[in-house]
């Protein structure tokens, strides 16, 4: 079982361990440093400003994190990271679902959740679709990473179907 814990001065020590401790091959900064971290958390980055970061973890063990940011606005987004060893085996959509749970009963201003990712992330792309987000764009070397461009693909879910538990599809048949 997954627990989801909001994080808190006494846990930033956790984090650090957590984001320098793996690869992440799929977000901006594949292996961040301490000082980059920390110097984070004393900028608010995962607490403060509309951000609200949670710590994942299952028998005392931190597998993972979630920060999801833009709280204020009416779409919202998130990063989701899980230790290797704890990907591709579900966690994953227990994550998404409880974070979509999470934002739209908590903040009923939202009206959307965005996702962001690689487009070579398939794990992640399958997640979400799972998840009754759709895809809504494709940004061609719109994700820089380590001195490279690579595409991005955007995915959305909405308040009225997460409510309803349906997906509707973009429905854009204009030529340009």
């Amino acid at each position: 079982m997954l627990n989801f814990n909001k994080l808190s001065k006494e846990m930033y020590a956790e984090l650090v361990k957590l984001l320098t401790s793996e690869t992440w091959p799929f977000h901006g900064h594949e292996m961040p440093s301490e000082d980059m971290i920390r110097e984070s958390i004393t900028n608010g980055y995962y607490t403060e400003n509309g951000n609200e970061t949670f710590l994942i973890t299952m028998n005392d063990e931190t597998i993972g994190m979630i920060r999801i940011f833009d709280l204020a606005d009416p779409t919202c987004l998130f990063d989701l990271r899980l230790k290797n060893r704890y990907r591709g085996k579900g966690f994953g959509s227990i994550c998404v679902n409880w974070l979509s749970r999470y934002v739209f009963k908590n903040f009923a201003h939202i009206v959307r959740i965005e996702a962001h990712t690689r487009h070579d992330n398939y794990a992640m792309r399958k997640t979400l679709y799972n998840c009754g987000y759709v895809k809504e764009a494709y940004h061609r070397n719109g994700w820089p990473q380590g001195g490279i461009l690579h595409d991005g693909v955007g995915y959305t879910i909405i308040r009225s179907d997460w409510e309803k538990n349906t997906v509707t599809c973009i429905n854009d048949s204009f030529p340009y």
